[in-house]
């Protein structure tokens, strides 16, 4: 497979950025607003549940390519704080789902007002007409990546409708 220079160079800039915003003086300056004082990790964890909806405990262990014992404290100390919120999943009452509670939910819009705000100071008054352009293409670049990696329990729902 052939990459053109453009398409690479926007892999590189998109790569750089989810490392300088999973940098921890960043995230912990970003956070800072937020009341709470999480590592990078359990705010990325938040945000996947967020997105991804309530999920097991396993999902999530898997998307993170870990060991449940490994996520299991992070969810505890993002529990603790009032962020997630556990409910016995209506399909199977022995399992737990985990999901973003209000507080969370709260605490990741102010995360993510900050990031626009720290990305704004950046910018020039000319890209703000290139970005309409760009967040389209980007969202797409998102939806396709979604597609090659759905969640597990997605998966599982689909193979078993098949």
């Amino acid at each position: 497979m052939k990459t053109d220079s453009d398409t690479a160079r926007l892999e590189r800039a998109l790569w750089s950025l989810v490392i300088r915003f999973g940098n921890r003086r960043i995230v912990a300056e970003i956070a800072g607003g937020t009341g709470h004082r999480l590592p990078a990790g359990s705010w990325a964890l938040l945000d996947y549940v967020h997105t991804l909806g309530p999920m097991r405990i396993s999902d999530i262990a898997a998307l993170h390519g870990v060991e449940v014992s490994t996520v299991t404290p992070r969810l505890q100390t993002l529990e603790a704080a009032g962020l997630i919120e556990r409910h016995r999943d209506p399909a199977d009452g022995r399992v737990w789902m985990i999901a973003i509670g209000r507080a969370g939910r709260e605490a990741l819009d102010r995360i993510h007002r900050a990031r626009a705000d720290l990305m704004a100071q950046a910018l020039c008054p000319d890209d703000t007409a290139r970005l309409q352009s760009l967040v389209p293409i980007i969202e797409r670049l998102s939806d396709h990546l979604n597609d090659l990696a759905p969640v597990p329990e997605a998966a599982d729902k689909e193979a078993s409708h098949t």
